[in-house]
């Protein structure tokens, strides 16, 4: 790669542009190759722009000289797109032109003159110089002049930030701001499950204004995002990955009647604590944000110029402990916290797993920064300490308690009340204490007679009935001691507090595994070695467990592959206690007796279950019915769609002259593994993702060959048992010629059965199965990739 652009590169654009590209002509072959090094150029520039200013965003380059019609253009250009979702047809551009040097400009992409937003472009950039409000030029010699590649970049970062029109203001001036419907809008919201509960009992009305107010406040160049807890959505603006925003505009909270705060004075809306959204509001807050916009800008000192973002973009602010309610009249309800249970289905790479990581991420994470003392507490014990037996518990709270406790300090610790929680017990709690420490006393003990005694001998009481820690405790208690030092230190700056459990079903999975059963122990109570059995909670019991020791925190049950298991096997009775109306203080609340504890047992409201399927293993129609009544359904299909925002967008595989469109390639297979078998069995587009991040070329070729013969072309071969005439028909192969085949037929049928079984083998060559070869050499030949979905008519 050259280190910075020459001035051969603009004789050489001048001498050749609009010429025919003759490939026996030995000069243009070498102006062909200096141009392509310009080219790289351009991207490391456009990279570095980015990176500046457009942290979300995405470099689009095409990287030849020459046009499709093969004729050498007059320019070099890169495009930037600000964010992944930016309209395709509108991007920042960076490059060098013949006649015009080094310019940066927002400019079209794709669009003929006589197109209409094309018309309006050309007359609101107007000149094509250092005039027009989305220009910037530099002329050649003083371009070339700039010591590097970052003093350009300086220079361009500098004049975009002077741009008198923006690149939202240019979206919403050309009308190419993407048409969201009230209901697509507030999915940028939904991935907030309190926030979509809430809002599904809002009027026509209370959509419509809430809605009315997001555009407004996208169209401003403003972000949404949510708050860590309830329901509050914030409006200003919020660097991805930020924990903190920037600077906050406004706030909607309310659980009944929606209402907003509005920060500081903007135009002829002032200063508002909790006034009722309202479609007059509204309209004057639309009228504010259009006139006030050059105020705005100064008072967030913004660093990038990206468009704005929606809430499923951007991380959920901390929950300050001081942080004010939702709704003065009443804090969130039942109705807003309502669990839910939720399944994401489709076929094999499409994302499921990855849209379930985001969702714990957002709802079910907290960062350690904001974390309070007392919440990290309370999980430290439920987790850490709630599991252990009596004597653990015991030891753990004289070492908390300072060596000494009576038993009734004993029972009013927080370590002996989860325990006792834990257990299920309620009753003779004291009693229970007492005969613990008793057994486990030293024996020489001057006030304890008990004979019965078990090891480790850790405790000794007083004449006064104090309880202490006796004989050699320190080496036998060591872990349990670290355990105490670790909970008396506290929170820690760094980490995250994850509030869910993963299990992952199978055929061999049961009840036992997911809400209880017998479980072997070795006896340490005894010399003998013996083994005794004694109930264990299994994943899903234990994590209701936690969830009510925190009732203020979200918890999730997430359950990878729940189609594979014996649903009615393992969840047993709990199919009735996970209905949201069936849980823990629910109007119709249900408690049952667990069959090998015998204790009382219900589901928190505070604990969500989330599962993933996949539809290739079983059909949906073949679920349990009482599951696929209890759970909501979420499709995560195959997304091959070639446009901003998708997990596809631009992906090509460039080598030489030829470039295989990636997107176009898995819509194409697709269409055709559904018209052979069914929706269910697609690929997913997850196979292919991970190519973006290998360099495009032979290198990027050589990833997409693996993906192809070591996951893609055995699945075809799984789908289709075999049957290779259809896994050619998907792949086009009937329609290739034959270098370009992944599977070819063999053209010697009746010559192997004569080889195999004798001249005189009396077999209908019809009649017995034809053989199929996987070619090796076509998974690095570019045309068998560009055949799949160029033999379809345009």
């Amino acid at each position: 790669m050259a280190d910075y652009f020459t001035s051969d590169h603009f004789k050489l654009l001048n001498k050749w542009k609009g010429q025919k590209r003759d490939e026996s002509n030995p000069e243009q072959n070498r102006a062909y190759e200096e141009l392509k090094k310009a080219y790289e150029v351009t991207e490391a520039w456009a990279n570095e722009v980015k990176a500046k200013l457009f942290p979300t965003g995405v470099v689009k380059v095409r990287k030849r000289p020459t046009s499709q019609a093969n004729s050498f253009l007059p320019y070099n250009w890169a495009r930037i797109y600000p964010a992944t979702d930016s309209p395709k047809e509108l991007a920042y551009t960076v490059g060098i032109g013949a006649d015009d040097g080094f310019v940066v400009k927002i400019d079209t992409v794709g669009l003929d003159d006589g197109a209409p937003a094309r018309r309006d472009y050309l007359a609101l950039r107007g000149r094509y110089d250092n005039a027009s409000p989305i220009v910037a030029m530099l002329p050649t010699l003083d371009g070339l002049g700039k010591s590097s590649l970052a003093e350009l970049v300086d220079w361009s970062v500098e004049a975009i930030r002077k741009f008198r029109v923006r690149y939202d203001e240019v979206v919403t001036k050309l009308d190419l701001a993407e048409k969201l419907s009230d209901e697509d809008l507030l999915k940028h919201f939904d991935g907030k499950p309190a926030f979509k509960t809430f809002r599904a009992s809002w009027t026509a009305q209370d959509k419509a204004t809430f809605c009315r107010l997001a555009r407004a406040v996208h169209a401003a160049g403003l972000d949404w995002w949510h708050m860590g807890k309830g329901i509050q959505v914030r409006f200003g603006r919020k660097n991805p990955g930020s924990e903190r925003a920037i600077g906050v505009l406004g706030v909607i909270r309310g659980t009944r009647t929606r209402k907003i705060s509005w920060t500081r004075e903007v135009g002829a809306v002032p200063k508002l604590n909790r006034e009722p959204l309202t479609d007059d509001l509204v309209a004057k807050i639309e009228a504010a944000l259009v006139a006030e916009r050059e105020a705005l800008d100064d008072w967030l000192v913004l660093e990038t110029e990206r468009p704005a973002l929606w809430p499923d973009q951007l991380r959920d602010d901390p929950t300050e402990s001081d942080e004010e309610s939702d709704d003065e009249e009443s804090p969130i309800d039942a109705t807003v916290i309502q669990a839910f249970n939720r399944i994401y289905y489709g076929p094999p790479g499409t994302g499921k797993t990855y849209e379930v990581s985001k969702l714990l991420r957002r709802d079910y994470e907290q960062a350690m920064t904001s974390v309070s003392a007392e919440e990290w507490r309370g999980q430290f014990v439920a987790e850490r300490i709630a599991p252990l037996k009596w004597w653990e518990g015991a030891v753990l709270a004289l070492v908390d308690l300072g060596g000494k406790a009576n038993v009734s300090q004993l029972l009013a610790h927080p370590f002996i009340d989860a325990i006792a929680i834990t257990k299920g017990r309620k009753d003779n709690l004291r009693q229970t204490i007492w005969t613990t420490l008793q057994e486990r006393t030293v024996d020489e003990s001057a006030t304890v007679k008990q004979k019965l005694r078990f090891s480790p001998q850790v405790f000794d009481k007083s004449e006064e009935s104090v309880w202490q820690l006796a004989g050699e405790w320190e080496e036998a208690c060591a872990d349990l001691v670290a355990l105490v030092k670790e909970y008396q230190a506290g929170t820690q700056s760094s980490g995250i507090l994850r509030h869910y459990s993963f299990v992952t079903f199978h055929q061999s999975y049961g009840y036992e595994e997911f809400v209880e059963g017998l479980r072997p122990v070795l006896d340490d109570d005894t010399d003998s070695g013996a083994i005794k059995y004694e109930i264990r909670p299994g994943a899903f019991k234990d994590l209701c467990r936690k969830a009510r020791l925190a009732p203020e925190q979200r918890f999730a049950m997430v359950i990878d592959e729940i189609n594979r298991g014996n649903i009615s096997k393992i969840f047993g009775e709990l199919i009735t206690l996970i209905e949201p109306d069936k849980r823990e203080g629910a109007e119709n609340a249900i408690s049952v007796t667990l069959p090998y504890s015998g204790e009382p047992f219900s589901v928190p409201t505070n604990l969500d279950i989330i599962g993933t399927m996949n539809t290739a293993d079983r059909s949906l129609a073949l679920l349990d019915t009482a599951l696929r009544r209890r759970f909501d359904f979420v499709p995560v299909l195959p997304d091959a769609r070639d446009e901003a925002g998708a997990p596809l967008f631009g992906l090509r595989v460039t080598v030489g002259e030829q470039m295989i469109d990636i997107p176009q390639m898995l819509s194409v297979i697709n269409q055709r593994v559904e018209a052979l078998y069914d929706r269910d069995h697609c690929i997913g587009h997850a196979y292919f993702t991970a190519l973006a991040q290998v360099p495009d070329g032979d290198e990027r070729l050589v990833a997409l060959s693996l993906v192809f013969s070591n996951r893609i072309v055995p699945l075809l071969e799984e789908y289709f048992f075999e049957d290779w005439q259809k896994i050619r028909l998907v792949l086009a192969d009937n329609q290739k010629p034959e270098a370009a085949r992944f599977v070819i037929e063999s053209q010697d049928h009746e010559e192997d059965l004569a080889r195999l079984f004798g001249s005189d083998h009396g077999l209908d060559t019809y009649a017995t199965m034809q053989r199929y070869v996987v070619q090796d050499a076509s998974f690095t030949n570019p045309d068998a990739y560009i055949g799949i979905y160029q033999t379809l008519p345009a």
